[in-house]
């Protein structure tokens, strides 16, 4: 499902949470700029995490397109939590084509948990096995290799919202999540107010679409307002915010890297939502009462293959 070049969601913004610090250091140019420097330097150490027995990828070094699977984690302060991945997605950057596109995958998607040896819902591969068991079940359901990743948990997102001074988004219906009334109209949310706005979807018609679909709209509007002036100047909260919430095997150089040989393929941005339909455990497929999605064979395989064409594998 193509939702089009301005739906830019959560990947959009970890991506540019990046550009915003590395534009930073280049653009001051003063002892501010060099103190920065060594900041960002820290911060990507301090978030630095390699997965163990994975070979290294080398494609930001030979500038290749590039995938990236982007996780926002549910393991914020306020809520009783087992670290699942809340949102996952897949990012290709193509420096050739000047291309990227972000695939969103249905948390609840019905897939084989690598290293597990049964299948369930593929948001559940991250509190089992982490990053690690996460990334391998992806490159097997969509049968393309993860060059790299990054994960910010949730209370990352509501401190960056709280860090740019809040936001405001458009409330399609009025609906009430955490004991706090979202009336419909225009709203001005906190972080654990935006927080709670994207996570809701038992009133929600669409169910987890809508949800995802409100996600989009916070993170899309949170990435304008990273790469504003007034959010570049408050570059040291970002960085705080960003080495207490993030997790990535990129090295500092990587992530410099990465800006410099990549920055181009934002040029166009496309954005796709995997579709599936929802069933209900009974047992023997998926466990009794419990909620699942469905994702058609021909839909995996659509997605496999734009995938594959944007990376440039056969």
């Amino acid at each position: 499902m193509y939702l089009g070049g301005d739906k830019l969601g959560t990947a959009k913004k970890l991506i540019i949470i990046f550009m915003v610090l590395l534009t930073g250091i280049i653009s001051a140019g003063t002892v501010y700029a060099v103190r920065v420097y060594f900041q960002v330097e820290d911060v990507a150490h301090s978030i630095h995490r390699p997965i163990e027995g994975r070979e290294e990828a080398e494609v930001i070094e030979n500038a290749e397109p590039l995938s990236l699977l982007l996780l926002g984690i549910a393991n914020d302060s306020r809520r009783k939590t087992d670290f699942r991945a809340n949102t996952i997605m897949v990012a290709t950057l193509n420096p050739v084509t000047r291309k990227t596109t972000l695939t969103s995958i249905p948390r609840d998607a019905y897939v084989e948990i690598v290293g597990q040896g049964y299948h369930d819902k593929i948001n559940h591969a991250h509190s089992f096995g982490g990053a690690k068991m996460m990334i391998e079940t992806v490159e097997q359901y969509l049968d393309i290799p993860i060059h790299h990743y990054f994960s910010l948990n949730m209370d990352g997102m509501a401190d960056l919202v709280d860090a740019i001074g809040g936001i405001t988004v458009e409330n399609e219906f009025a609906f009430t999540a955490e004991k706090i009334d979202y009336p419909e109209g225009v709203l001005d949310l906190d972080g654990w107010e935006a927080l709670q706005y994207t996570r809701m979807r038992k009133d929600d018609p669409e169910g987890d679409y809508g949800r995802q679909r409100r996600q989009r709209e916070v993170t899309e509007i949170l990435a304008k307002e990273l790469v504003s002036l007034s959010s570049v100047m408050r570059i040291q909260d970002l960085l705080t915010i960003i080495g207490e919430n993030g997790e990535t095997d990129l090295t500092f150089s990587q992530m410099s890297q990465l800006f410099i040989q990549y920055q181009s393929a934002l040029g166009t941005v496309e954005s796709y939502q995997m579709a599936g339909s929802g069933f209900t455990g009974d047992g023997f497929r998926g466990e009794y009462g419990i909620s699942y999605q469905e994702v058609t064979p021909e839909e995996q395989q659509t997605t496999s293959q734009r995938l594959k064409n944007e990376l440039l594998i056969d």
